[in-house]
Order: structure tokens, then sequence, then C-alpha cells
């Protein structure tokens, strides 16, 4: 590990990272928590012999290194969660995991959920499923995992960053079809992510159209002529101020917001009462794209989305319900192969 040598100065109660060193409030520098972690490992794994040793050592210098790394960029104030047991127990679980099978995307995945538990002091849930989700992780394969981000990405999120249909075509390929592969291989896979508790496995099916275009309503409206809010608009003039040019038709217009939330939030910004809001949130449906001229405007953007879909009614996928383990699992795999970076607790 290496971080560059810089001279600091800061105020009190604030924190200094240089190279080695971590000053916070109790004391403990990176040079320290190096030396616990090593010890940690050393104590308690299991007593290999020869090339075994070897490798299970260098391992487990990798995993450690890393995850200091990442806390003294990401927050170097859980350092002193070092003197933790609970937090010693965790570290010591990822490094048994990651020395057994040094895995490069497995050990990722352990070290973001390790940033994340130095985050939580108190035995709280989060704290609780962290700690179950460095047992479970090295339980899944390649697969698994993307098997749970895919779900996690399409079913539990909703990207307050989108803005126009380009943005939302990248969210298609980079943040839900990147993982999509698997999605229709083996039952097995489903069975066993069932098995380690990170899904169930329901009767009910989901719609998986139903949920993009609930959550990216402004992507799928058609938009509606002016006349269309000219009621509204005699007795509230500042509606026109929440709509823009519709994409799909520059002589038509739609309600800027995103979803309900969104048009409610701006129309609340602009003093338009609630019952002029709801009859604007229901002419905005009226002019949405039905089923199947989502899936064929989903085509459009994204040529491989409808195969995606096809794959999903086909498997177990459309029957998952994540549970907080696949949850906390799925949303550190999501972060490293995609880059999505949201506060855990959103969800948990």
């Amino acid at each position: 590990m290496e971080i560059s040598k810089k001279s600091q100065q800061a105020g009190n109660n604030s924190v200094n990272i240089q190279a080695e060193h971590v000053s916070i409030n109790s004391g403990l520098t990176i040079a320290h928590v190096k030396e616990i972690a090593n010890e940690i490992f050393e104590s308690n794994f299991y007593k290999l012999t020869g090339l075994a040793k070897e490798t299970a050592d260098k391992r487990a210098r990798e995993i450690t290194d890393q995850f200091i790394q990442e806390l003294a960029q990401k927050n170097p104030a859980g350092m002193q969660a070092a003197d933790d047991p609970d937090f010693q127990h965790s570290l010591f679980t990822a490094q048994k995991e990651y020395a057994r099978c040094g895995h490069k995307e497995l050990g990722d995945i352990l070290v973001d959920i390790l940033v994340d538990r130095t985050k939580q002091e108190e035995r709280s849930l989060l704290q609780i499923v962290l700690n179950e989700s460095l047992s479970i992780a090295p339980k899944l394969n390649s697969e698994q995992l993307d098997i749970l981000a895919c779900r996690f990405n399409v079913c539990y999120t909703r990207r307050l960053n989108i803005q126009n249909i380009e943005m939302f075509a990248d969210y298609l390929n980079n943040g839900i079809l990147i993982f999509s592969d698997p999605i229709n291989s083996k039952l097995s896979n489903y069975y066993h992510i069932e098995f380690v508790g990170c899904a169930s496995i329901r009767t009910g099916k989901t719609n998986l159209v139903k949920i993009l275009t609930k959550n990216y309503q402004a992507i799928f409206c058609k938009g509606y002529p002016q006349e269309a809010i000219k009621e509204i608009e005699d007795r509230e003039p500042n509606i026109s101020l929440v709509h823009i040019q519709s994409p799909h038709d520059s002589s038509l217009i739609q309600a800027r917001g995103m979803n309900d939330d969104a048009i409610k939030k701006m129309c609340s910004d602009k003093g338009i009462s609630e019952e002029s809001v709801n009859q604007l949130i229901q002419i905005n449906k009226k002019h949405l794209m039905n089923q199947q001229e989502v899936r064929e405007f989903l085509g459009k953007i994204s040529p491989r989305f409808p195969q995606f879909l096809v794959d999903a009614t086909s498997s177990p996928f459309n029957n998952m319900e994540l549970s907080s383990v696949g949850i906390a699992i799925a949303h550190a795999h999501s972060l490293k192969k995609a880059g999505f970076d949201a506060d855990l607790s959103i969800w948990i």
C-alpha cells in the first residue's frame, strides 16, 4: 500500500492522513491498525504449512492493505474500530475467507463491506447485517453475485440523477445489463442464493416493465398538447413552470418531474394546490406508453434489454425477494462492478 507523503495542517477534532500516520481521537495510526490486523490473522488462522501457509499469509496481507487504504480514503475516523472486539471478529472473517480463495472480486466486496462496518458504532440492524454479509458473501460465486446485483439495481433502486433518455439508456446498459448474463442460467444458482439466505423465491412474479415505468415516468410519457393543462393553468399560472418539451415529440409537453414524488415536490415549491397537482399527475399518467410501447422503446435505446426481459420472465429472477443480507452484498457488488455509490442505510 502506498499513500503519498504530504505535510498537512488541521484544526482541532480534524483528521490528518499521511503515509502510515492517521491522527484521530483514539490515537491509532495506519501502522498500528495494520499491526493489529496482522496479529489478528496470525493468531487465529489455521496452522497451515509450506506453500499453503505462504499463500494464505500473502492473501491476508493483500486484503488488509486494501482495506486500510480504502478506509483511510473513505472513513479515516473508522480506524478506531480496530480496538473493538466485534469489529476485530469481522476483520478476521474477511481475512480468513479471502486467504482461503484469493478471489479478487470477493476481496473487493469484503473490503467494501468492512469499510461500511467501521461506520457502525452501535449495535444496529445495519451492523448485524454487515457482519453476517462477511460470512455469506464467500458462499456465492460470480454468477450468483451478478444475479443479486441485477435484481437489486432494477427492482430496489431509483436513480435520482437521471435527467434524460441518454442517461436512462446508460443506466439500463451499465447498471442492469452489466449483471444480466447469468439471469437465465442454471436453476441451482437461484436455489443456492435462497439456501444461503440472500433471497426468497416467491410464487408471485414481478412486472419489471411496470417497475421501470413507475420509477421513470418522464422517460415513458409520450407528451400532451398545451391545451391539456389549460383548465389547471387558468387557476394556476405557475403550472407551466413544471413542464418541459416532450423528448418524444417537440410539439408536445410533459411534466418535468421523473415520477409522482418529483412532480409533487416541484409543484409544492411553486405554490400549486394539491388538487391541481393530483389533476396534473392524472394527465401525465393518461399519456404514458402502454406496456407494449414501453418494451419497444426499451429495445430501441438498449437493444439487449428485450432479451433480458425474456430471460427474467422465464427464470426465478422475477420471483426473487432479496433479504437484508442479499441487499448488502448486492450493494457492495454494484459499487465495485458498476460504480453505484449510495448509502446502504437507504435500504437497511
